[in-house]
């Protein structure tokens, strides 16, 4: 259903709809939210309405009852004496061990960054002084790297668990709207709140939770699993849910040494481009940007061979933040509060990589992203970002600049200073053409972005190496063993994640009795 003058004038527009008069309806819920804001037509939301009619009117044609259905964790009902140890507290790790929780169980939860208010305080001095801690970071610590990001919330799964997982922010104070807009969203700003407030829930519940402990390799005792050897010593316990995050390059390859079995994936780089959000508004919106959200947008193009060049990670209203978690180097994300009101927009721009541009190496693309970081880094100097005009860019007018900091590059958001770049000279070849050859088609879909300007290097999309694991959810080579969210290369986003850490949780307490009781609702 279509609403133009707001959600004050639902009731009215619902009993129209429905062809019955008022006081036939006798409440209404949305389930979901969307606006629809496409060109030459003025804008609206778009209501998918959950309806209570008088129970003498008789059902609308083409309506149907409304029935949902709950699943509730029931404790198993055999003993498990080892405690579960959780590694990571990104959304996998930390959904998987509110999960746990839930079927009354207590596990051990570890972390190699800090609590939440304490990496706040490790990343402010990293954009102040350019000196990075390597275990307390923009990607590691509570929350995980959505810590320092939009905090968006949209995920195409359809699974169950989503509702669950969207409910429990809901209960941590990420409000009420993420349950019903079509693209949720926390912002930056809410969801650190938020993290503090699930990790109450966890001590209340009796898990244990350790900071500032890395796990550095598995314990493996007669040929079984039996817990973690981190860097404050051992830890015992099973099954252990790995939930590392697609930045902790070095245990990937601890583990891949004790046989835990890793493949390549496809992962994206590029670079973050940064427009006028004003602008930006103004294109999508026009004589209604000033009564609208802030504007968004997703661009989609072909590369040479085929290659995916596409919008990723879109913030609005946001910031261009440097997120590296090794010193000497430099890589970039986008974050943006809750109410998403910067001055510019910022989104990533990248280019498809493929297991087979490195011979299906697992390991490979980690080093091609050390190697651009470390350009990166080397390029512009320290507390230093390189960047290059679209328009420059674009018409390849930059041969090469020295990195001498410019006046012809515009305004940013980003707490570092810009110095203008060829670009070309970070990037791989294949990434740079690439660009450029899907710039001319991105700009006609969205012309703000001839005015926008370029920031590198954007490394972090994704990880470029999956642990290889079975139906059973489990490691293929290491039984007991559950690798979970985007470190482990199955989820891309905070709700994937979440959603990924608590499938594996389901399915190892349905091996002990434990089961998901249907509750009817609705």
């Amino acid at each position: 259903m279509a609403v133009r003058r707001g959600e004050r004038d639902l009731g009215a527009a619902l009993a129209a709809k429905l062809e019955l008069p008022p006081d036939a309806i006798h409440g209404w819920k949305i389930l979901k939210r969307s606006l629809d804001a496409r060109h030459r037509r003025p804008p609206h939301y778009d209501y998918t309405l959950q309806v209570e009619l008088s129970p003498d009117i008789a059902l609308p044609a083409g309506f149907q009852p409304f029935e949902a259905v709950e699943y509730r964790p029931v404790a198993p009902t055999l003993g498990h004496p080892n405690p579960p140890i959780v590694v990571g507290m990104g959304p996998a790790g930390l959904f998987a061990a509110l999960r746990l929780t839930e079927y009354g169980l207590k596990p051990i939860v570890i972390e190699r960054g800090q609590p939440v208010e304490t990496r706040v305080r490790d990343v402010a001095r990293y954009w102040k002084t350019g000196q990075v801690d390597t275990e307390s970071n923009v990607q590691f610590g509570e929350g995980g790297a959505g810590a320092f990001s939009d905090g968006k919330l949209t995920s195409r799964s359809r699974d169950f668990r989503k509702r669950w997982v969207l409910e429990q922010l809901v209960a941590a104070g990420a409000g009420g709207r993420i349950l019903i807009d079509a693209k949720p969203h926390i912002g930056t700003d809410r969801l650190r709140a938020t993290a503090k407030a699930l990790r109450a829930v966890l001590e209340q519940r009796g898990a244990e939770l350790r900071y500032g402990e890395r796990v550095e390799r598995l314990l493996i005792e007669n040929d079984r699993l039996a817990g973690v050897e981190t860097s404050k010593g051992a830890v015992y316990g099973s099954p252990v849910f790995l939930g590392i995050g697609h930045s902790a390059r070095e245990t990937l390859k601890t583990l891949s040494d004790q046989g835990v079995q890793v493949e390549a994936k496809g992962f994206a780089i590029g670079v973050r481009a940064e427009v006028e959000q004003h602008a930006l508004n103004l294109f999508q919106y026009g004589e209604w940007s000033e009564i609208l959200p802030a504007a968004e947008f997703v661009l989609r193009e072909k590369g040479p061979q085929g290659r995916g060049v596409y919008s990723f990670c879109m913030c609005p209203g946001g910031t261009v933040v440097p997120a590296a978690s090794e010193p000497g180097h430099l890589v970039i994300n986008g974050m943006s509060g809750h109410a998403r009101s910067g001055k510019y927009a910022n989104a990533a721009l990248v280019v498809e990589v493929r297991p087979g541009d490195f011979d299906n190496d697992p390991f490979a693309g980690f080093e091609l992203q050390r190697q651009l970081e470390r350009r990166a880094e080397e390029l512009a100097g320290v507390r230093s970002v390189p960047a290059q005009r679209v328009e420059s860019f674009s018409d390849n007018a930059i041969e090469s600049l020295g990195g001498n900091a410019s006046n012809s590059l515009g305004g940013s958001a980003c707490p570092w200073n810009l110095v203008e770049c060829d670009l070309g000279r970070i990037l791989p070849d294949f990434v740079t053409s690439a660009l450029k050859e899907a710039m001319p088609a991105m700009i006609s879909k969205l012309a703000p972005l001839a005015r926008g300007t370029l920031l590198a290097v954007e490394t972090r999309t994704s990880s470029p190496a999956r642990i290889s694991r079975g139906p059973d959810m489990q490691s293929v080579t290491m039984e007991g063993l559950y690798p979970v969210g985007e470190g482990a290369g199955y989820a891309g986003g905070i709700v994937s994640s979440a959603i990924d850490g608590v499938r594996a949780v389901d399915q190892f307490c349905s091996t002990i009795g434990g089961t998901l009781k249907e509750i009817m609702c609705g």
